[in-house]
């Protein structure tokens, strides 16, 4: 017991000084926005509204409640704070390290092989982009809870009296011939009742996990893995374990005759499966709900796009280069772009390399099963992600690994361990081999670690360490622009538009930087290239920002269109609230002022930022002004002017109180377009 504390209090330990810079890291304008300062029901903490979102609400094209309500909770106690979301992120990390040593433990007897290979897991370089990066917490959950799953599965499997197609093994109950009748049963009955309860608890925790992730629809294949090693279940393989501690052992003349030699008849082969339906029809679920939500959020890239050939060749070379990264994890990107072609003779050799490792490891399945077993661990669980079907513009990702490659490491390790075993003069260099592997991983890991620090330097590394990356250009664009490097964010759109001029999302972030400098009429030139090229009219940030540069022109009545359909699409926007309220409050043209729509607006923005933001607060005290409400104005803006007290917004300060002094004497507000100090965002 105290082997286990200290070996658990290790990995948590060493994890945690590997990730703990993360909680000075800001976000990373890729996806980050979605989930920390951009989204308006996870801003709002939580509530009725926002548990119902979570557990409805569709996020980044991907329905994963449990992560939803996750971003929600910890918004709830830190608010927009980067530093804890990371935090969340890296116990979670060190949490499934932890619990990946206790379950292989439990199931094999082995603690330190078990060690190792949670070692490895935790502090490998490759684990980075899952822990390091906000928008990963589906990673870190979703392994979590199958791990949970696993360790409730390892409950079941051990129970004293476990059945399999009517063969009983009992472990705890001997000279029953001696015993009373009654207290068999007894026994039994309470060993049925524990079973049952983690098999509930095994399946509970795996739904878990799916409404992190769907990656998991892959478990169940994970457990049929297990019941060939270690625990022995499949005894036709000849691999009933005998590192297998924790598990039951048929007492002698429990098994049937001849059940060594012929192994376990059909019907038991298949009640092992039956014991699984519910876990396959789980994932056939999820399978399903996942690919159609992607699908009609435009996630999956189509045939037309790329072609089947294609994406057997991606994903052919991907299970191989992700092999590679494990042993040698140089040259590691957030992004690594599509190939623009392949060579078909490097394919083929690929593929007979993986089959012919198929087939070395089915061959030993008698003598060392745990190679099969990690092997297929790896091809099966990496089969969801593989680029079979291609979501996203990436031919590969780090954060894919985070759960197929502890299959091949189980498999490394008790290879490893076998091989010193057997000879005596080199099991001395086990020891310091080990410790100088793991120092060596957890080195790299905790230099990768400090390129997350923010969008720039992460981007930066990604453009170094790819070629023609599209991608990572836009995403270092967004990350300079954040810092008010404009000139150089601009330089990087144009490389990207350069490397796919087919994106009109390049035009999107150009309009946003004229806008920025000034520069409206070029902004609007932009905004109508991305409309030319078919830019996504569901796209509710650009009409965001069309409507912004339009306003800027005096374009009003366009301004309010895109403002409109704009709430259409994402009703609760506190900025598209804020800034429709605006227009409608204070816009000198009468045609488009509407005192009532803006007091209903303004107050629902600031109801989703529960009236701490000075700027939705002064559009509020506008539109009660428009209103006629002027006693409601006046208060309105004192609040709006407190707020920008305590916040330092001195500009904001300044304006307030300008428009305080109006509302004092009962006139409206009329905001001319040429003039700076509007307080729309």
């Amino acid at each position: 017991m105290r082997r286990q504390l200290f070996i658990c209090l290790l990995l948590a330990g060493v994890t945690l000084a590997i990730y703990w810079p993360v909680r000075h890291y800001g976000i990373i304008y890729y996806d980050d926005p979605l989930f920390v300062t951009e989204n308006a029901e996870i801003n709002s903490g939580l509530n009725w509204h926002s548990l119902w979102w979570a557990l409805s609400g569709v996020l980044v094209a991907n329905w994963h409640p449990v992560t939803s309500l996750s971003f929600v909770v910890t918004h709830t106690f830190w608010g927009a704070n980067p530093g804890a979301e990371h935090l969340v992120n890296v116990v979670f990390h060190a949490a499934n390290a932890v619990l990946l040593f206790l379950v292989l433990n439990k199931m094999s007897g082995a603690p330190w092989r078990s060690a190792m290979v949670a070692a490895l897991f935790a502090w490998h370089p490759l684990r980075v982009e899952s822990v390091a990066w906000i928008s990963e917490r589906k990673d870190v959950l979703s392994v979590f809870f199958m791990m949970l799953t696993l360790w409730a599965y390892a409950q079941y499997v051990s129970c004293p009296r476990h059945k399999v197609s009517g063969e009983i093994r009992i472990s705890t109950l001997r000279n029953t011939a001696t015993e009373d009748g009654s207290n068999i049963e007894h026994r039994t009955s309470n060993a049925e009742r524990d079973a049952s309860r983690y098999y509930l608890l095994c399946l509970f925790s795996f739904a878990l996990g799916l409404m992190s992730k769907a990656m998991l629809v892959t478990v169940p294949f994970v457990l049929v893995l297990l019941d060939i090693w270690p625990f022995g279940r499949i005894s036709e393989f000849g691999v009933r374990s005998s590192e297998l501690k924790s598990a039951p052992q048929p007492r002698k003349g429990a098994w049937p005759r001849g059940a060594a030699l012929r192994g376990f008849t059909p019907p038991i082969f298949k009640q092992l499966l039956l014991e699984k339906w519910p876990f396959f029809a789980l994932s056939a679920i999820f399978s399903g709900l996942t690919y159609a939500l992607q699908k009609s959020h435009a996630a999956v890239v189509q045939l037309a796009r790329l072609d089947l050939t294609d994406r057997i060749s991606n994903a052919i070379t991907s299970y191989l280069q992700y092999l590679a990264k494990l042993f040698w994890p140089t040259k590691l990107a957030v992004i690594y772009p599509y190939p623009k072609s392949y060579d078909a003779l490097e394919v083929w050799l690929m593929a007979l390399l993986l089959m012919a490792v198929s087939a070395l490891c089915v061959c030993q399945l008698k003598r060392r099963p745990y190679l099969a077993v990690g092997w297929f661990w790896y091809l099966g669980t990496a089969l969801p992600i593989i680029g079979l079907v291609q979501v996203g513009e990436q031919a590969m990702a780090n954060r894919y690994t985070y759960i197929p490659l502890i299959g091949p490491v189980i498999s490394l390790v008790w290879l490893a361990a076998d091989t010193f075993k057997t000879n005596f003069s080199r099991r001395f260099l086990l020891v310091p081999a080990t410790v100088v592997l793991l120092a060596a991983s957890a080195l790299a890991a905790r230099r990768q670690v400090q390129l997350w620090e923010n969008t720039v330097t992460l981007c930066e590394h990604t453009v170094a360490v790819t070629t023609d990356n599209p991608s990572a250009q836009f995403c270092l664009g967004v990350g300079l622009e954040q810092e008010g490097r404009l000139s150089e964010a601009m330089v990087h759109y144009r490389i990207q538009m350069a490397l796919s001029p087919l994106d009109y999302r390049v035009h999107y972030s150009l309009a946003r930087a004229f806008g920025k400098q000034g520069r409206w009429a070029e902004a609007i030139g932009e905004y109508n290239a991305a409309a030319d090229m078919g830019a996504n009219p569901d796209d509710y940030i650009a009409h965001l920002n069309f409507a912004d540069a339009l306003t800027h022109l005096g374009r009003v009545p366009e301004a309010v269109l895109h403002l409109n359909e704009a709430l259409r699409l994402e009703p609760d926007s506190p900025n598209i609230l804020n800034n429709l309220a605006w227009l409608l409050a204070t816009s000198p043209d009468p045609n488009v002022r509407d005192g009532k729509r803006a007091v209903e607006l303004a107050e629902r923005a600031c109801k989703l930022t529960q009236y701490k933001k000075t700027i939705m607060m002064g559009t509020l005290a506008a539109a009660y002004a428009e209103a006629g409400r002027f006693d409601d104005a006046v208060a309105t803006s004192q609040t709006a002017c407190a707020l920008a007290t305590v916040a330092g917004e001195t500009d904001l300060l300044k304006k307030n109180q300008e428009l305080l002094n109006l509302y004092q004497n009962h006139q409206t507000y009329r905001d001319s377009t040429d003039k700076p100090g509007s307080l729309t965002q």
